[in-house]
């Protein structure tokens, strides 16, 4: 029988799951809801969407989980040894060969295939995470600047209000926000989403982050916001690099829904503030090819361009 691997990225706004074989033949995959048990819905409805998701795709190739060569779990919210021994308990009874990680590393081998490296996932947040000869860290929940989309929202808010006090420059965000938020002015705005009761949420904050990034060349305060939140995560980098052992230049791989593609203003602006001290390079593939491509070197074989081409292409 040929060896299947598994692999599961679960996120704030969606999670997947898939199982292939060695050279990248995807036999399965599923996509489900909210992942990381750190979410508004608690631990006990991530966990139900994990395993939905899994015996989704399990079932798609008509085995049990026992058969699987080995699975790898890329969590959002895998932040404390206390999360990994939830997700543990729930796995060990399923899985003979697996392994729990952050999210934040599994976009690390559609850099380099040998897992070194660094990964940047920029979506509804962002998840950072390094693995070198010294150490393999994620930095994900230490991260106290808001980033992703989420966070870049967060500070376009703050820009409008401060624009309104008088204490920060005027911009067209002060117009083109508040109509996303079903409003008119920037203090109605404030108040639906401050206000008791109130059902902003962090995923749907982030949902507006591209009319945020669409004024890039005609806000010079958006363009702000950018080059700041490009100058952290280089900050950020320059941080997993020191701390995991890896010297220049550090191949980083940055993917993710906030910069789908090369010319996405966010990549322009972290091209431009790492320019010479990283090998930075753009990927369009989902985490979860990343993810797989771990199962499948965790699990003894070797991982190929091949097989990382094929789940990228197969799974857009």
């Amino acid at each position: 029988m040929t060896d299947l691997f598994l692999a599961v990225d679960a996120g704030n706004t969606k999670t997947w799951a898939g199982l292939t074989t060695d050279d990248g033949d995807l036999v399965g995959v599923a996509r489900g809801g909210v992942g990381d048990i750190y979410a508004p819905a608690g631990p006990a409805a991530a966990k139900a969407v994990v395993l939905a998701l899994i015996d989704d795709v399990l079932a798609s190739a008509g085995i049990g989980a026992s058969e699987v060569r080995h699975a790898s779990f890329r969590l959002a919210g895998v932040d404390w040894p206390a999360d990994e021994q939830f997700w543990d308990a729930v796995l060990r009874p399923r899985f003979r060969s697996y392994s729990i990680k952050n999210d934040g590393f599994a976009l690390i081998r559609c850099g380099r295939l040998d897992g070194q490296g660094i990964s940047v996932v920029l979506g509804t947040g962002a998840a950072l995470a390094g693995r070198g000869p010294e150490k393999e860290w994620a930095l994900s929940w230490w991260l106290q600047h808001p980033l992703g989309g989420a966070g870049l929202v967060t500070e376009a808010l703050r820009a409008v209000y401060l624009a309104e006090l008088g204490l920060g420059e005027s911009t067209k965000l002060s117009a083109v926000l508040p109509p996303l938020f079903g409003v008119s002015t920037p203090e109605e705005m404030l108040e639906v989403t401050t206000s008791r009761g109130n059902g902003f949420r962090f995923a749907a904050q982030a949902a507006h982050a591209p009319s945020v990034l669409a004024l890039a060349d005609d806000d010079p305060v958006v363009a702000g916001l950018i080059n700041t939140q490009a100058e952290r995560l280089a900050d950020y980098i320059g941080s997993l690099a020191r701390t995991c052992g890896l010297v220049e230049p550090v191949t980083v791989v940055v993917g993710g829904g906030l910069v789908r593609t090369p010319d996405s203003p966010l990549y322009a602006a972290l091209r431009r503030v790492c320019a010479g001290f990283v090998d930075l390079r753009h990927t369009r593939a989902a985490a979860l090819v990343g993810a797989l491509l771990d199962a499948i070197a965790e699990g003894g074989a070797e991982p190929t361009e091949t097989a990382r081409d094929r789940l990228t292409q197969k799974l857009g």
